[in-house]
Formats: C-alpha cells, sequence, structure tokens
C-alpha cells in the first residue's frame, strides 16, 4: 500500500493540478463527502457544487468545486469538474455580490429566467462564500 495519492483536477479550461501527491482528499460527492486514503477501494463518483480539499503534510488546500465527477483508482483520484477553483483565488466581495444577484433574479422570476441556470449560478455563489468564510478562519 502507497503512502500517498495521486491527485489530478481538470476542467474543460483549465488542468488545476495533474499527480499532485497528497495524504488525504475530500470530495462533495452526492451521497455527502467522501474521504479518500491510499489504498481507497476503486470507484466512480459524481460530485456536487461544494469543496474539494486535499491534505499535504500539514498544508491543506481547498478548491470549489461545481459539480462532475471523480474517479478513484487505488492510489490515484482523478477529479473532472465542470468548474473548478483554488480557494486563494475567490474574492468574498465579488462571491457576495454574485450570490446577491442570482437571488435577486430568482426572487424576479420572469419569463426570460432560465431557472437552472439562476439555481447553478446561486450554489456556485454559496459554495464560493464557504470558502471565504473558511479562508478566514484559517489565518485566525
Amino acid at each position: 500500500m502507497a503512502h500517498k495519492l495521486l491527485l489530478t483536477i481538470l476542467t474543460p479550461e483549465k488542468s488545476f493540478l495533474t499527480d499532485k501527491e497528497v495524504d488525504f482528499v475530500t470530495l462533495p460527492a452526492f451521497g455527502g463527502e467522501m474521504g479518500i486514503l491510499p489504498g481507497h477501494i476503486s470507484l466512480v463518483t459524481q460530485l456536487k457544487e461544494g469543496i474539494l480539499t486535499y491534505k499535504d503534510g500539514h498544508k491543506k488546500e481547498l478548491f470549489a468545486v461545481l459539480s462532475g465527477f471523480a474517479e478513484v483508482n487505488r492510489n490515484s483520484v482523478l477529479v473532472l469538474a465542470e468548474e473548478a477553483e483554488l480557494a486563494k483565488e475567490i474574492n468574498e466581495e465579488s462571491a457576495r455580490q454574485a450570490y446577491q444577484k442570482a437571488k435577486d433574479a430568482l426572487a424576479m422570476r420572469g419569463k426570460d429566467l432560465d431557472l437552472d441556470a439562476a439555481q447553478a449560478a446561486l450554489r456556485r455563489a454559496v459554495v464560493r462564500l464557504k470558502i471565504s468564510e473558511l479562508k478566514k478562519k484559517y489565518k485566525s
């Protein structure tokens, strides 16, 4: 059994990580948060909007993951996300504005409203705000 996982995070626009050696990964799976350690059983799971974390020694990194899939194969984790964003790249004020804009769009319920897109925008903004709060907590 290996002592590290190889983590890869890809989106259609960008490769965030490629075979990064990590100790532990948590995934925002549809069935709930899932923790992955080296030697994990192979599986494929659907991801929902949420926070992906990984630990490498004492270093912990956070990503906003906005749906997709993850494949776990013993000592590797491949995340194929529709969108992902590194926590340190998230601006709290812009996340707050996006949240308010999404809430306002849903409240208006106009005939031109794409309900699925508006709900997805709201979920994305909520995840980004959660990460902003966690960043403050880790700095304290």
